[in-house]
Formats: structure tokens, sequence, C-alpha cells
């Protein structure tokens, strides 16, 4: 029976991981937190480098979104919902 609570403990450590990070991937305001964060660098909108950061770094959130996705569905043991 040891090894039924250790898996559980395992489950419940991952799901916790999982939901915070959903909670840090959903709790922003993507395109204007993307602005802000290019201007900070010194870059200026309208210009084709502040335009090619934010496009970076949309990109960079839609791939961790993904692995979230995929961190999910493996938890799940490769079920949607």
């Amino acid at each position: 029976m040891r090894h039924g609570g250790i898996r559980c403990a395992c489950l419940l450590g991952g799901t916790t991981i999982l939901l915070a990070l959903l909670g840090c991937a959903s709790g922003s305001d993507g395109g204007a937190d993307f602005t802000r964060a290019c201007a900070a660098q010194g870059l200026s909108p309208g210009t084709e480098a502040f335009d090619t950061c934010v496009e970076r770094q949309q990109l960079q959130q839609q791939m961790e979104l993904q692995r979230i996705r995929q961190a999910r569905e493996a938890a799940r043991g490769g079920t949607k919902l």
C-alpha cells in the first residue's frame, strides 16, 4: 500500500504545480505586457525591431502554453477533457 500513497502524493504535487503554471500563463494581459516589455528594452513602437520583439514574445507565450497543455494531458494519462 505504500506505493499507492507515494503515487497519490506525486500526482497531487504535479497537479499543484500545473495549476500554478496555468495561473501564471493565463493571468497576463498578453499584448499590453509584450508592448511594455519591448518598450522597456528601449525599442520604439512602429519600428521593425519593436514588432519583431512583440512577435517573439507572443511565440514564446504560445510555446509555453503548449508545454502546459502537454503536461496537463500527460498528468491525466493522455486523455482529453
